[in-house]
């Protein structure tokens, strides 16, 4: 298992002003996807988050979508992305939030949140693609 650096609000989570969030366990991992779906259920869109491994430069990392029933996972690293895969139209697109500032992406990469939360879980464990995001680039 590994450490993941979260980006998640522009408030400072520690005492030295950091905006990260570091999460060390599934259970930490949980209890902030939970915390952060609760705090926003009220929001005009859902938030996004950034995430990436705690201490490692050049980290893959991933964008997560966090809505009610809904959210995405888009991943990057030096070597490969790609995104999750819905079944929402490539042609609409979904708003989101994240620290403060707007962004769209395809309803096409929304998928359930149990999905998301799964994938979450993956890149904890194992710090690398989650097996629910699929790959840009051909194999």
């Amino acid at each position: 298992m590994v450490a993941l650096d979260i980006w998640y609000d522009q408030t400072p989570k520690d005492d030295d002003g950091s905006v990260v969030i570091r999460v060390n366990t599934v259970a930490e991992l949980d209890a902030l996807i939970d915390r952060i779906i609760e705090e926003t259920a009220d929001n005009v869109a859902p938030p996004m988050i950034q995430v990436a491994l705690s201490g490692v430069k050049r980290s893959p990392a991933l964008e997560v979508g966090l809505g009610k029933e809904k959210g995405f996972i888009g991943y990057t690293s030096r070597t490969e992305g790609g995104w999750t895969v819905g079944d929402g139209d490539a042609d609409t697109m979904v708003d989101y939030i994240y620290m403060g500032n707007h962004s769209e992406v395809s309803a096409s990469v929304e998928v359930p949140i149990s999905t998301v939360r799964r994938g979450l879980h993956e890149f904890l464990v194992a710090g690398a693609r989650p097996s629910v995001v699929e790959s840009d680039f051909a194999s």
